[in-house]
């Protein structure tokens, strides 16, 4: 075996390795974990459906992929095919692999598991479409209402096949014992590469508040647009998605709220530099968007939901009680008043960076791998 901390990937010649993750169309924080699971771990990736372009880190990698990748906007509107995405998991058959590594945020964790073999299940969450409707409501159709009994009942039998469960924050590690009756092994929080905002300086606050990600309605940017009409502040919104066209009409009228699109790395880290805080509106898991944000200096006004409540602790910004402008408005002057130190911020991210992720991940599946061992010695 060749350990992940010296770079290496996690080998052993008598262990046969799966891959498992949701359908892989476009990337995002769940595909990044991924990425470093992939890295530290040789193996077949088995999902439903794959889009090589977003992938470009797995050329020359063998995936294994379902019926559902040959159907039309498999990869544009995967989320049309959640109502049968469980039993596409169900079909495939892993029976030549010793060890199955899923992490799972909607239906991957819905794969058999075959006869002798260990399953390791990292989950960022229970499909929040069947148990959260209230934050993702992808479900909440007259067609999807009437599959979502039947996806639960797979969903909760699913639940029952992984031999370790690991969370990706003790929110999520509460939303298992709540829905599936389960206990957590391990609470392993997502990778956060750290280091790569460490190099932000912090010169001035000039551009006010600043919000990045997907433009997409569970991310709630239209929140930050009107906190800040109400305080005046500048609102630097980067990213793309869909929503766009909406929320820029929301906007219109506001010349203190600018779209930048999607920026270079090097582009966004000139904005943090001279940003008063990040402002994140959103109910998430975890939320690696905050962590990127302390790690480069600057505090965060987040709601007080999720993930954030054990990352943005202590003096590392402001937590509000709900998701309202005005909620958010008044965090944002309650921020102004306060002095936050960049050295403490950084300190605090570096508690999420990848190699902490990369250390305690593979330290479970060395368990999985001895787990298996015991049963096929047993056998």
């Amino acid at each position: 075996m060749v350990g992940p901390h010296n770079g290496g990937m996690i080998r052993h010649d008598d262990v046969r390795f799966a891959l498992v993750h949701d359908w892989m169309a476009v990337f995002g924080g769940a595909e990044e974990l991924f990425r470093h699971i992939a890295e530290m771990v040789e193996g077949p990736i088995v999902t439903t459906q794959f889009n090589p372009a977003a992938y470009p880190f797995l050329k020359g990698r063998e995936v294994r992929v379902t019926w559902l990748d040959r159907m039309p906007f498999a990869h544009s509107r995967h989320y049309l095919y959640a109502p049968v995405a469980p039993d596409a998991f169900r079909s495939i058959d892993l029976s030549e692999f010793d060890v199955l590594l899923v992490d799972s945020h909607t239906f991957a964790h819905n794969v058999r598991k075959p006869p002798g073999s260990v399953m390791l299940c990292y989950y960022h969450t229970p499909a929040r479409s069947l148990w959260l409707p209230e934050i993702d409501k992808r479900m909440s159709g007259i067609v999807q209402r009437m599959v979502v009994k039947r996806l639960k009942r797979l969903d909760l039998d699913a639940s029952k096949g992984p031999d370790i469960v690991l969370a990706n924050s003790n929110t999520t590690a509460d939303r298992i014992r709540r829905f599936y009756g389960r206990a957590v092994d391990e609470v392993i929080y997502p990778p956060v590469e750290t280091g790569k905002w460490a190099d932000v300086e912090r010169v001035s606050d000039e551009e006010g508040l600043l919000i990045w990600g997907r433009l997409i309605p569970y991310k709630r940017v239209d929140l930050a647009i009107e906190a800040a009409k109400r305080t005046g502040l500048r609102l630097n919104i980067v990213g793309s998605g869909p929503l766009r066209a909406h929320l820029e009409a929301q906007a219109a009228g506001a010349a203190n709220v600018v779209f930048h699109g999607r920026l270079p790395d090097e582009e966004l880290k000139k904005l943090m530099g001279r940003s008063l805080a990040t402002v994140f509106p959103p109910y998430e898991d975890f939320g690696i968007v905050p962590v990127e944000s302390l790690a480069a200096g600057v505090p965060v006004v987040a709601y007080g939901q999720g993930g954030v409540t054990e990352t943005v602790t202590g003096d590392c910004g402001v937590l509000v009680d709900e998701q309202s402008p005005e909620a958010f408005a008044r965090g944002i002057e309650a921020l102004r008043r306060r002095a936050f130190d960049p050295a403490a911020l950084r300190a605090q991210a570096e508690r999420f960076d990848a190699a902490v992720f990369r250390e305690r991940y593979a330290a479970q599946v060395e368990r999985a791998v001895a787990m298996w061992r015991g049963f096929r010695d047993v056998g």
